[in-house]
Order: structure tokens, then C-alpha cells, then sequence
């Protein structure tokens, strides 16, 4: 062959490959998402402004465009269209999270809406249910009651399965059923191929254990859980008791003597604002048992009214639905400018110190603050082991979540989010364990890898280099692929 040939067929292959890089390079994601037969929102729509939205207005981002997945394959091209065209990509089942990742932590980011991959099908022999991502709680709760079963899972109506499981998942139900998370028996996720794979006890264990506590959008788009279920009690009973806040010592001195050894039937909060102080929550049987089994503990706490409710176990989940009417449940959220911090408390407890440090920072601060103190001890998210799942805090008496809205008056939000996180150095340093909530993210938040996973954190971050090597799937706190 010659050797002008051999530079020809040369220019030639270096000709197609160049055009080839070209086509690539100025394939538009408009182009790209053709396929997808869901709904597609790009910044020039007149509905991006509004469905760029999401529960907090403190932070906001401008996605490349929002995919409304109609199904598993309107997931999978979004998926290779982000990685073709070199985006990152997010899924949003919710858009609760605390920081606003349900848009990426970052502009021009493709986000897929789960909303309508809201299949959920029971099979009533078996005690299982498929459900998908996309389904808020409320609906969940609604759907799984009518055939007589239930998930432990949050109170909030709104939120979304998806984020809410893959983070833990916990609630008024919790001490007797755990947590959403523990209740998961197999979960099928899209990866950064755009593949769809299933993870359970017998296939992909690995990734199975690192979802269940950490699957929050850092190893591929989770399209359907499926759930074990338990049987709905025939009455429940919920209470709220009423405290003077002069006297909420008494509440806390309560929880830290007799909360792990009130029986798991029962699941309380209390709850702290400037004004008022309440425990609410909700015990899985009548209200004659109800009363006996909290006798001691009222006693204990002095509460100054105390009130029970036996009702069905749905009328239960409607009255803690904070963003719900009686009898209904309303799936759409309100958005407001928040901050959040979390802590988890192991025994003895929170000291009196540390009992008027938080009281006296909610009193003072500027901006309307509420603590609000889930019991976890004595249940069955202390049943089991730190490295069984993702979820490492299973040692915690109790969860503290310190919530400060903010009042729209740059000046004085500036003053209220720069106490705050001082506060929660602090308080954290002097008063409670090591540990905060993942799912009530945080992202001012110091080592994040270790509070949030602990010694968990080395095995994610394989995972993450195993299912994700090329960090398709990533967020200001995503799993990173190094542990450093």
C-alpha cells in the first residue's frame, strides 16, 4: 500500500472520528430527550419558575431541565443523555430535601421527577408491596390501609418514598416497626449506565446495604422499592400532653428515666417552640391499655392536660399529617425559607445543662425555632446492628431536630443562621453524641461523612467506586469515590 494511500484512509478515519466528536459535542439535551414520553420543562417554559419550587426558598437552582418520568426508560434515556452530554443528573420524588439537592446543589443539572412512577401493588399473601418511587406518604399510608397494612414511615403527607426510605425513614410507628428503611426487601435503581439492576439480600448485596441509609441520589435513580408490610392494629390510640415550658425538665427527666423501657407499641415526640411544649404520639392498641401503659409516665413528666384519641390507624396518620385536614390527606407541600440541624442522643440523655441551653436558644433567637425530640430507644431501630445497613445510628435514646424558619428580612436571617450554627457546634460538642440525621441534610455541617455514616462510611464509598466509578451521581454530599 502506498504511502499516500495509507495518509488518505488516515485523514479519512481522523475525519470521521472528528465529525463523530462534533456530532456528539452539539447534540442538544432537547435533541436527546426526545424519547422520553413524560413531560419535559426547559428555563424557556412558562411552568420552569414554578416547578423549579421545592419545600425550602432559602436556596434555589436552575436545573438544565426538568423530565417528568411517565417510566423506567424515560428514567434510562435521561440517565444517558446526562452522561453523553457530560450534565450531572438528580432525582426528585419529593422535593423535601433540606438543602435543595432535589435540584443537584447546583445549577444546570437535568432533574428527573419521579411523580408519576407512583405504581403501588400489593400482594396481600405474600405481605409485600412494590411501590414506586415517586409516591408521597400520605397516599402510601391512604392505599396500604384500605387492604389492611402498613409501613412504618414519617408523618409529613407530602414527602416523597423515595428520598425519605433511601435515607432511613422515620417515625411515629418507628419504635415497633423501624424504619422505612428496614422494612425494604429489594429495590430496583437505574445506574450511571442506564442500566436497570435490582439489589437485594441475594443480588447486589453490597449496593442493597449501602441504599438502605445512604441511597439518597449518590449510586443511581431508585424506581421501585418493595416494602414488607404489617398488618394495621384494629384501634390505636393517640395522646398529646400538655407542658408548661418552666417545667419541660420534667418531660426530658421522663424520657431519659423511662423511655426505653416503655414498650414499643408506644412512639412519642415532643415537641418545643417558643410558646409551647407538647408530646404527641401514638400507642398501637386502645385507650384503657393506652393510659395504663403511660400511667407512670405522665406521673413522672407532670404534664398540665393530657388527651387520648382512639381512633383507626389511618384517622391516626391524618391527625399527625401536619399539612392535612381530618379525615383527608392533603400530598402537596408548602414551601418556606428554613434552616435545620439534627442531633441523636445516646443514654443517660440530655443533662439539665443541655436541657436549658436548647430551651434558652429557642426563647431568644429572632426567628420562629421549634426542637423537636423523637423517642427511639427501647424499639426496633436499637434491634439492630450499626453495619447491618447504611443506617448507623442505632444506639441513639432519642433524635433531636432544631428547626428555625426564617422571616424573609435579610438582616435578621443573616443574624438567626449565624447563631444557629454556632448553637449547634456547640450543642453538639457539649451535650449530645457525634452523629446528625441524613435525611435532615445539612450542609454547613462539619465531617458530614462521619456524622452522618460513621464507621459505615469506608464501605459506601466502595460501593460508590463499584456501582458509580465515574461519580455520575453526585451533590455538595454525595458518597465520594475516595474515603479522604
Amino acid at each position: 500500500m502506498s504511502s499516500k494511500f495509507q495518509k488518505l484512509i488516515f485523514c479519512l478515519y481522523f475525519l470521521c472520528f472528528a465529525l463523530t466528536i462534533v456530532d456528539a459535542v452539539t447534540i442538544t439535551l432537547q435533541d436527546c430527550l426526545k424519547q422520553v414520553q413524560g413531560k419535559k420543562v426547559f428555563p424557556n417554559d412558562a411552568e420552569y419558575s414554578q416547578d423549579i419550587i421545592d419545600e425550602n426558598t432559602r436556596i434555589s437552582y436552575d436545573p438544565a431541565a426538568i423530565v417528568y418520568a411517565s417510566s423506567t426508560n424515560d428514567v434510562q434515556i435521561s440517565v444517558k443523555c446526562a452522561t453523553t452530554l457530560k450534565i450531572g443528573v438528580t432525582a426528585r420524588s419529593g422535593g423535601h430535601s433540606y438543602e435543595n439537592y432535589c435540584l443537584g446543589g447546583r445549577n444546570g443539572i437535568l432533574v428527573v421527577d419521579m411523580t408519576d412512577l407512583n405504581n403501588i401493588n400489593i400482594d396481600s399473601k405474600k405481605k409485600t408491596a412494590v411501590i414506586g418511587a415517586g409516591n408521597r406518604l400520605g397516599t402510601i399510608y391512604n392505599t396500604l390501609s384500605k387492604s389492611g397494612f402498613l409501613i412504618p414511615a414519617g408523618s409529613c403527607p407530602s414527602v416523597g418514598m423515595g428520598g425519605h426510605s433511601l435515607g432511613g425513614g422515620y417515625g411515629l410507628y418507628g419504635r415497633k416497626f423501624g424504619l422505612a428503611s428496614d422494612n425494604i426487601l429489594s429495590i430496583d435503581m437505574v445506574n450511571a449506565n442506564g442500566d436497570l439492576i435490582t439489589a437485594n439480600a441475594n443480588k447486589n448485596s453490597d449496593l442493597f446495604f449501602a441504599l438502605r441509609g445512604a441511597g439518597g441520589g449518590s449510586y443511581g435513580i431508585v424506581t421501585e422499592i418493595t416494602f414488607k408490610l404489617s398488618p394495621t392494629p384494629s384501634t390505636v390510640t393517640s395522646f398529646s400532653f400538655d407542658y408548661e415550658l418552666s417545667n419541660i425538665q420534667s418531660a426530658f427527666n421522663a424520657l431519659n428515666r423511662l423511655g426505653s423501657g416503655i414498650p414499643a407499641e408506644v412512639t412519642m415526640s415532643l415537641s418545643i417552640s417558643q410558646n409551647t411544649a407538647q408530646i404527641v404520639g401514638v400507642y398501637l392498641g386502645p385507650s384503657a391499655s393506652a393510659r395504663s401503659v403511660l400511667a407512670n409516665f405522665i406521673k413522672s413528666s407532670s404534664p398540665t392536660g393530657t388527651q387520648f384519641f382512639e381512633e383507626s390507624f389511618f384517622s391516626s396518620v391524618v391527625r399527625w399529617g401536619y399539612q392535612g385536614v381530618q379525615g383527608t390527606i392533603n400530598p402537596t407541600h408548602h414551601p418556606n425559607s428554613f434552616k435545620a440541624k439534627s442531633f441523636f442522643v445516646g443514654s443517660p440523655g440530655l443533662t439539665s445543662a443541655g436541657v436549658k441551653a436548647l430551651t434558652n436558644f429557642i426563647s431568644t433567637i429572632q426567628c420562629s425555632t421549634f426542637a423537636e425530640t423523637d423517642l427511639i430507644g427501647g424499639g426496633a431501630v436499637n434491634s439492630i446492628a450499626a453495619n447491618e445497613t447504611a443506617f448507623v445510628h442505632r444506639d441513639s435514646l432519642y433524635m433531636i431536630q432544631l428547626y428555625t424558619t426564617l422571616t424573609g428580612d435579610e438582616s435578621t436571617d443573616k443574624t438567626c443562621l449565624s447563631k444557629l450554627a454556632s448553637f449547634g457546634v456547640s450543642f453538639q460538642q457539649k451535650f449530645t453524641s457525634f452523629f446528625s440525621y441524613q435525611n435532615y441534610i445539612d450542609r454547613d455541617l462539619k465531617d458530614w461523612q462521619h456524622r452522618y455514616y460513621g464507621s459505615n462510611f469506608g464501605k459506601l464509598v466502595n460501593v460508590k467506586n463499584k456501582y458509580d466509578p465515574k461519580n455520575v451521581f453526585n451533590f455538595p454530599q454525595s458518597i465520594p469515590l475516595s474515603a479522604s
